[in-house]
């Protein structure tokens, strides 16, 4: 354990993190005995689970933990001894409503009563921001005397660390973390915080050390301490507290709540006893204008104190004080702003990093993960050809088969894979059965009998699903509210191994619904669509993600935002990675249009509109589409499929009508996502870098494959086929070649 400890080890977390991380194993901590509790109790996520003697959990806060749902901790002693009441009290419950708008439950820590609480209530919360700076600060060293006595006790960071690391909360967000003191050198003033995260395997979410502290020294102790630091952000340079920049740079940077997760992540996997810190750079419109200032402060103040013999514990608050009184109260503002601000992206990783820990394995499968779960994708391309014949050979090639041995060979391919961007929904079905019409339209005005099913939609998830049962491997960027709904997509999606690392929880929207009114053959009669999270899906994280990670293709549906479109094809032509556009619906459409044109033409080279948004789009640019977008593949419903491509126009005839249609939901999207597998391998084949589209009679046999996948969906309630694989997909192309 002694070389783990060592400085080295926190590389060793950042290059697992960013290189060949592996996922962390499903329910670690109910997996082993969980510390504190009886032998042979379980964790948190067992039903076994005896929490720690002394120990009182808020209801929320042990209903998350039994659930593994995301757990952010929050220290005490910034709402007694950071500002004054009710100033205190309100900061606080901001904060703990930030966390639960991103879709955390907030824990906050402090001791009352001789019980530790993680997690308080209304009352208790106001009771400790009444008691102020009369509650007793409590560090490692002192949580056992403050539990003994029965006092308030206002928990520092180390303090946080120590009770959130026993209760198994892996993110903890704070305002700024203590340090070496300036002059250190001679008054051996160091904070126990640093110590605590050189012992404690806890991610530690803050805007770096505190201005007051010599920062560079505190780094270097860090580094001694084995504690991995990275920045968030664009910038690794290690921010200040109350201002963006030390001038002292941190280890790495992260980007993504996801690659702060992945750290995490990898940390514990290493089983380190060391945190991590996730240093979060003031927001420059919150940080005081004057920098210098600051530091004037700083400095007076540092010097006031060595004169008045101020040290310990009582240093930190005094120089706060007298900053905040030299600035006017300038510093308490950014305090404030600061905090809020890590609450929001710790938040975040917390999500992420509770997204990350997996499902039970397939019963019916025995995998273990999503990645068992992929169907093999070997090397060789799909014939060239649109015969029948030649499609059930690209089938075939693509699922990992071979004509002479009729097995499987291969294994899932690492490396870059496709992202798909868009919406995640409930789809409620209405299926309108009774009294009709001539034209089999219901007789509105009335209630009818009929068929309602609930099912996952959105066209986004539809296609990454469809890409996924086709051995894809998508990535899926969206949000779902902290509701039923969302919880019912998460949990589903994840069941049939999609991953689901990159779909974000939000409090206060949600989860999108679709409810669709279809006749009685199954046709479409209309539509109502509540939409309105999908303005969530923030274009600058996804844009960072596209930029880290270099997917092979992007596709992005119709409901993002056109600021969102913009941001993500603006990294898209950056790393000439391909778009693909699915319109979505004929009103958004042309939203696609209001991004600057030179960035369409830069990176989208393929749209999948049906017929009435491939008009919608033609009128939106004067008919100059196809000038516009190169490849474009319009979807005619029961005529087939329309190929516009720069070599050809050709239509696609399909081989067989579904007469006994159960939906026409999710049919374009099925067919989209195994198109999109398809254009997944091409791009990212290393022999067709130099190319910008494939040519047509390369792209005819996998539209005739997402054809197919369409045709499964056309007979399921389901938007997207359980039956959808590439097996297949295979085995309708050799039924038709047949016939």
């Amino acid at each position: 354990m002694t070389s783990l400890r060592a400085p080295g080890a926190r590389a060793i977390v950042a290059c697992l993190a960013r290189g060949i991380f592996v996922q962390p194993r499903l329910a670690l901590h109910s997996q082993k005995r969980w510390k504190g509790s009886k032998k042979g109790s379980g964790g948190p996520g067992t039903s076994r689970w005896n929490p720690p003697a002394f120990f009182d959990f808020h209801p929320s806060v042990l209903h998350a933990l039994q659930h593994k749902l995301p757990v952010v901790a929050l220290e005490s002693t910034i709402i007694s001894h950071g500002m004054p009441y009710p100033q205190n009290l309100e900061t606080a419950q901001a904060v703990e409503q930030i966390v639960r708008d991103e879709g955390c439950i907030p824990a906050s820590i402090c001791l009352m009563d001789g019980r530790v609480k993680v997690g308080l209530t209304a009352a208790e919360l106001e009771k400790l921001a009444k008691t102020g700076l009369a509650a007793r600060k409590t560090s490692r060293r002192d949580l056992a005397v403050v539990l003994a006595q029965g006092v308030v006790g206002a928990t520092t960071v180390s303090g946080t660390m120590a009770i959130a690391h026993m209760a198994q909360i892996k993110v903890f967000v704070t305002g700024g973390i203590g340090g070496v003191h300036r002059g250190g050198e001679e008054s051996l003033d160091v904070s126990a915080d640093l110590t605590e995260l050189g012992r404690t395997p806890v991610a530690v979410i803050c805007a770096g050390a505190k201005s007051i502290l010599d920062i560079p020294r505190t780094l270097e102790y860090l580094e001694t301490q084995g504690v991995t630091v990275a920045t968030y952000g664009e910038s690794d340079e290690f921010p200040a507290f109350y201002t963006p920049k030390s001038g002292v740079k941190s280890m790495c940077n992260v980007q993504t709540p996801e690659e702060a997760a992945r750290i995490i992540g990898a940390n514990s996997q290493l089983k380190l006893t060391s945190g991590v810190v996730i240093a979060v750079p003031i927001p420059e419109a919150d940080a005081p204008k004057d920098a210098g200032k600051i530091e004037e402060a700083v400095v007076d103040a540092v010097e006031e104190a060595k004169v008045k013999g101020i040290r310990g514990k009582d240093i930190t608050p005094f120089l706060l004080d007298r900053v905040k009184q030299i600035t006017g109260g300038d510093s308490l503002t950014a305090n404030i702003a600061l905090v809020k601000n890590n609450a929001r992206i710790g938040s975040r990783i917390a999500a992420a990093y509770a997204a990350r820990r997996k499902p039970p394995a397939n019963p019916k499968t025995g995998n273990k993960n999503e990645n068992d779960q992929r169907n093999p994708i070997v090397s060789a391309e799909p014939s060239p050809s649109s015969t029948q014949e030649e499609v059930a050979d690209s089938a075939r090639s693509l699922s990992g088969e071979t004509q002479s041995s009729g097995k499987r060979k291969g294994s899932p391919p690492k490396g870059p894979r496709p992202f798909v961007i868009g919406g995640s929904v409930l789809d409620i079905s209405a299926r309108f059965g009774g009294a009709t019409n001539a034209d089999g339209t219901p007789v509105f005005g009335e209630s009818h009998p009929g068929k309602c099913v609930q099912s996952l939609g959105g066209v986004g998830r539809n296609v990454a699903e469809a890409c996924h049962r086709t051995g894809g491997n998508p990535l899926l960027l969206s949000c779902v509210g902290r509701d039923v709904a969302g919880d019912g997509l998460i949990q589903e999606m994840a069941a049939v191994g999609m991953d689901v690392n990159g779909i974000r929880r939000l409090g206060g929207h949600s989860t999108a619904i679709y409810n669709a009114f279809l006749k009685e053959d199954g046709g479409l009669l209309g539509a109502v669509a509540d939409m309105e999270i999908h303005n969530q899906i923030h274009g600058k994280e996804v844009a960072a993600k596209i930029l880290a990670e270099r997917p092979t293709i992007v596709c992005i549906d119709g409901n993002l935002s056109a600021m969102a479109m913009e941001t993500v094809l603006k990294a898209c032509t950056e790393k000439q990675i391909p778009v693909l556009f699915e319109p979505t619906s004929q009103a958004k459409a042309v939203k696609l249009f209001e991004v600057d044109l030179e960035l369409i033409k830069g990176c989208v080279r393929y749209a999948t509109p049906n017929s009435n948004e491939f008009v919608a789009m033609m009128e939106k640019t004067g008919g100059d589409l196809r000038n516009i977008i190169p490849v474009i593949l319009e979807k005619r419903g029961s005529e087939g499929v329309h190929v516009h491509h720069p070599s050809k126009e050709t239509e696609i005839q399909p081989m067989r009508i579904v007469k006994d249609c159960v939906s026409v939901t999710g049919a374009g999207d099925s067919l989209v996502g195994t198109l999109l597998t398809c254009l997944s391998r091409y791009h990212g084949n290393p022999a067709n870098k130099g190319s910008f589209f494939p040519s047509a009679a390369e792209l005819m046999p996998w539209v005739r494959n997402g054809m197919h996948a369409a045709e499964l969906s056309l007979g399921s309630r389901h938007a997207v086929s359980k039956d959808l694989t590439w097996d297949a997909v295979y085995r309708i192309a050799s039924q038709r070649s047949a016939d």
